[in-house]
């Protein structure tokens, strides 16, 4: 049975070099596009799907979030805040949020992408959280030869089909090669995760840099029989990952639209 998602750990810790020097003052979640900040964006996605308690994984470095956005009343919900400074890899928010969950499924959110779907459709956050509460992402589906840079990539992918919605798959061993695939899912930043995910990740070997990555403890995850559901976002939604200046740029000029 399904149970309501009403948690979101919302990742904001990142020290945002690729577009320093205005990041040593302003966090770059807190960069304005459409009359608003990144973040706040988010904060109203993650309401929109009924989401009620936030807790933001922060660095000393941004007092300006905490500051701005409070405890939550002015949007109806609950914040929480908690500080990490260790630069301990992407893995590091959800582990610093283990507590907090209290043995919840959760919404996991990256701070400096911003999200929206076309005009009269529902958002695809809100798809996620209502279709499962297991462990799932939003993907973007790229052509093999087409993958921006910095993607996170997840594993093969069919050709994207015309319809009014795209059909979420069930990831096993056999997808996360993508060796010789034409088409690719590249993990787009939203996530519903369950409580295995902690210990999942503290058995996951850390990377050579000594850093935790959420896509190898999933990779692991996958690979001892368990299966993550992708649910690509529609070729008409939005999605910008806003940790450099080209990509924040193009934000703010679709939110002018």
């Amino acid at each position: 049975m399904s149970r309501t998602i009403t948690r979101a750990v919302v990742a904001a810790g990142g020290a945002g070099t690729k577009m320093s020097p205005i990041t040593r003052i302003l966090p770059k979640e807190m960069l304005p596009a459409g009359g608003k900040p990144i973040l706040e964006h988010l904060v109203h996605e993650l309401r929109a799907a009924q989401i009620t308690d936030v807790l933001f994984v922060i660095s000393s470095r941004k007092p300006q979030i905490p500051a701005y956005f409070g405890s939550g009343a002015a949007y109806g919900m609950d914040f929480s805040y908690r500080v990490q400074d260790d630069g301990a890899g992407p893995g590091a928010p959800i582990l610093a949020a283990e507590t907090w969950a209290t043995g919840q499924p959760f919404v996991h959110a990256f701070g400096d992408n911003l999200i929206r779907s076309a005009a009269g459709k529902e958002a695809p956050l809100q798809r996620l959280v209502g279709g499962t509460t297991g462990c799932s992402v939003l993907t973007r589906v790229f052509p093999s030869d087409g993958i921006p840079a910095h993607e996170t990539l997840l594993g093969a992918a069919e050709a994207p089909r015309t319809g009014p919605e795209p059909t979420a798959v069930a990831f096993d061993t056999h997808l996360l090669d993508h060796t010789g695939a034409q088409w690719v899912h590249a993990c787009a930043a939203r996530w519903i995760l369950g409580p295995f995910i902690f210990e999942t990740l503290r058995e996951c070997p850390r990377r050579p840099n000594g850093e935790l990555y959420l896509i190898d403890a999933i990779r692991r995850w996958i690979s001892t029989g368990n299966h993550l559901t992708a649910l690509p976002l529609r070729p008409d939604d939005l999605r910008f990952n806003c940790d450099n200046w080209e990509t924040y740029h193009d934000a703010v000029a679709a939110l002018r639209r």
